[in-house]
């Protein structure tokens, strides 16, 4: 059952075997109606083939359900079992200790943000269990738009990643936020006129974590991480935050906000001041003399438009004091480019980070 688990759905050679059998499921269809016989099943089974080849085509261009796990998973399970109060009470010998990470679902209450109440995705690494640990430090990953918690767990790989890290004694709590009110909003991660999510980040997730999870409090021991809007996310809040975040790693975000119904419908009539303070490729150059940051920004190279906006900070970063990765890697804005930067830049990002 594992390796059927492993099974990848977007490869070329599954796809072709997919399309194989859905001709062949047509080509049932049609002798039977040659032969006058009863169609209803084969014209059946030849459209639910049509249906899932046209799905797994979409989804092997964006990668977003590599395995078949994923899709099982995508389909029949339930969300993750709310994370224990007593999480931190320490295991009685090693033989209690998990090989593998668990996912959990965590409740982080409206502290004052105005955002509301929301849940976040936990993944804690087997370290984390294990007699005498202590405090570790904590990946915050951000979602794209449209997007939700969940993503990084599967498209993204983030438990699979983690875990690899994990066995390389390299643990790291990874916490993936709400980042928005529902699926489809884009509030560009800011404090905009219908969502406070910069502040949601600031004032309700990050205290919660700390307090309900034994993590690195310091900057150094935060690391903040997204994809597309959530790679934007990562950048904006990260600098913007110096004080609170030493590292930001950006897969695929532009250096300014977009909004589907533009800026005045995020911002509102201060939407000009609001749009250049928070858009780094505007203010990236008075931040000379600041705290010190590590930045890795990493984009697939047929997404043009990422890619010059990221060639075109990197420089201008540096000149700030911090220290700047920049990665091209092959593919566009999907989750094939998605997955190996995440290992990579997250390798980097913890590579000499010591827990307490």
């Amino acid at each position: 059952m594992s390796n059927l688990g492993n099974l990848t759905v977007v490869s070329t050679r599954f796809l072709a075997v997919l399309a194989l059998a859905t001709v062949l499921g047509w080509f049932g269809f049609g002798y039977r109606w040659r032969r006058g016989r009863r169609r209803w099943p084969a014209a059946l089974v030849a459209t639910l083939l049509s249906l899932v080849l046209v799905g797994d085509g979409v989804n092997s261009y964006f990668s977003y359900l590599p395995n078949v796990s994923d899709v099982v998973d995508a389909v029949v399970s339930s969300p993750p079992r709310s994370l224990p109060t007593t999480i931190n009470q320490q295991p009685a010998s090693a033989v209690s200790a998990p090989r593998h990470g668990k996912l959990f679902r965590l409740q982080v209450p409206d502290n004052g943000s105005g955002f509301g109440q929301s849940q976040a995705w936990v993944w804690l690494p087997p370290q984390y269990f294990e007699p005498g640990a202590g405090r570790l430090p904590v990946l915050y990953l951000f979602h794209g738009s449209p997007g939700m918690p969940k993503d990084w767990f599967h498209g993204g790989s983030a438990g699979r990643i983690a875990q690899a890290m994990a066995q390389r004694n390299q643990p790291v709590i990874v916490v993936a936020p709400q980042m928005s009110k529902g699926w489809l909003d884009d509030p560009e991660c800011v404090d905009g006129i219908h969502e406070k999510v910069e502040s949601h980040l600031m004032i309700d997730v990050i205290p919660t974590v700390d307090r309900r999870l034994r993590t690195l409090t310091d900057r150094t021991g935060r690391i903040f991480a997204g994809m597309s809007a959530g790679g934007y996310c990562a950048l904006n809040l990260g600098l913007r935050h110096r004080d609170q975040v030493a590292t930001v790693l950006d897969l695929s975000g532009l250096t300014e906000p977009t909004h589907a119904g533009g800026l005045p419908a995020l911002f509102g009539r201060q939407h000009l001041t609001a749009a250049a303070s928070n858009s780094p490729d505007q203010y990236a150059r008075s931040l000379a003399g600041g705290p010190p940051m590590r930045i890795w920004l990493d984009s697939g190279s047929s997404d043009r438009q990422v890619s010059r906006q990221m060639d075109a900070i990197a420089p201008v970063l540096r000149a700030d004091g911090m220290v700047v990765i920049r990665r091209d890697r092959p593919g566009d804005h999907t989750y094939s480019v998605w997955r190996p930067a995440l290992r990579d830049s997250l390798t980097w990002a913890l590579t000499g980070l010591p827990t307490a």
